[in-house]
């Protein structure tokens, strides 16, 4: 069928029908791509192809990507913001450098100063991203903020509202869904030495009103996170005895988000050291440190965590998430330079030393059953020297150790 016959055939279709094909085509959700660790970007390159079939399509179309792809551009006096926004935050920027900045089609200008400090030797900054993914951007400026106690006293924040379709002459309008959208997520930035929402056309009172008050919630304290960590895991544990491993392995995510450690794939990004950096003065933590029960709570979360991969016979996720912790435990000990005595590599005094015991008996398991026999030899006799009393320890190590002589 030649082309013109296909676009013949496309206008023959009800109006209605026309726009569910361009909804289908040129949403964002279809037009991206997904990468390891849940990363991803968006490639409109197929879907654009629409814009140059004919005229009427290319107005039909274009009608219904602005409602479906809202942007929003962030200018930042830091050259790494949107490395760490990427990075960290796992947000897809479209554009950036000079091409962003001279982007018109946002609907928000989002632009991050430091008053105090006058001007950076760096310059201005620019990046473009949808609104959709918005909540992640606001999101790693929360934990930012966590991690560097009283980074936001000295920023200022402007968010600008902007028509960027509607000819100069003719009356602005961002709808309200938009403004919802676009206004809402910076509910997680709080604290700002200076804060404005402003635009053409003006922010809905209410809706601006709805930020303040998110804005002005209290972050929650370090023994509520832990708090919450601690009912989850708990949770996680029941389902776990449930044989729902899968479902506890969910669970164990939330608990980890709970204490502001986002596991995203097989990236773990912890945030907020200096946050919990503190005396706990609420119980069950009163007079406790709140980095040392954060640790606790950790390695209990791995080692729960690699017995739900140890039942359920993922051998790779089980050896991965072991390892990670055990290789953060040698970095103490110099055992990642050369292995050591089983008993100076164990450090009895850590917090939740048996849970750490643990991890190092099914980590071994793991290499075992992927036919490493040497490293799961030297994990279990570390795993003895954390439970000396563990028959199911003393009994694999046995077993292992008559098969290898």
């Amino acid at each position: 069928m030649s082309s013109k016959q296909e676009v013949t055939g496309l206008l023959s279709l009800p109006p209605e029908i026309r726009d569910q094909i361009y909804t289908i085509i040129l949403h964002p959700g279809n037009n991206r791509t997904f990468h390891p660790d849940e990363y991803n970007d968006y490639d409109y390159r197929d879907a654009l192809a629409l814009f140059r079939l004919n005229r009427q399509i290319y107005y039909e179309a274009r009608d219904i990507f602005r409602t479906l792809n809202v942007f929003l551009r962030v200018e930042t006096p830091w050259s790494e913001a949107e490395q760490h926004v990427n990075v960290i935050g796992h947000v897809p920027i479209l554009m950036q450098g000079a091409r962003a900045s001279r982007f018109r089609g946002h609907s928000m200008q989002v632009t991050i100063e430091t008053p105090e400090a006058g001007e950076h030797d760096s310059g201005t900054h620019h990046f473009v991203m949808l609104a959709d993914d918005l909540p992640g951007f606001t999101k790693a400026w929360f934990y930012w903020n966590l991690s560097h106690p009283g980074l936001n006293k000295w920023l200022s924040l402007k968010l600008v509202l902007r028509d960027p379709y509607t000819p100069d002459w003719d009356e602005k309008h961002v709808r309200r869904e938009v403004q919802r959208k676009l206004l809402l997520p910076f509910g997680d930035v709080k604290g700002l030495k200076h804060f404005s929402v402003t635009g053409d056309p003006k922010p809905q009172p209410k809706i601006a009103a709805e930020l303040h008050a998110l804005q002005a919630l209290e972050t929650a304290p370090p023994e509520r996170c832990l708090a919450e960590c601690m009912r989850l895991k708990n949770e996680g544990n029941e389902l776990l005895q449930k044989g729902q491993y899968r479902a506890a392995l969910d669970v164990y995510t939330r608990a980890w988000e709970a204490i502001h450690i986002v596991v995203k794939g097989r990236q773990r990004h912890v945030h907020a050291e200096a946050f919990f950096a503190r005396e706990l003065v609420d119980e069950p933590f009163a007079g406790k440190n709140g980095q040392l029960e954060r640790m606790n709570l950790r390695l209990q979360l791995v080692a729960n965590t690699c017995l739900a991969y140890l039942k359920l016979g993922d051998w790779h996720e089980l050896q991965f998430w072991g390892m990670r912790t055990i290789q953060l435990m040698r970095q103490a000990t110099g055992a990642n330079d050369a292995p050591i005595a089983p008993e100076d590599e164990a450090l009895l005094g850590f917090p939740s030393a048996p849970q750490v015991g643990k991890i190092y008996y099914r980590t071994a398991r793991a290499f075992l059953e992927l036919g490493d026999r040497s490293e799961a030899r030297r994990l279990l006799r570390v795993a003895q020297v954390y439970l000396p009393h563990d028959q199911t320890v003393q009994k694999s190590l046995a077993s292992l150790a008559l098969k290898i002589g």
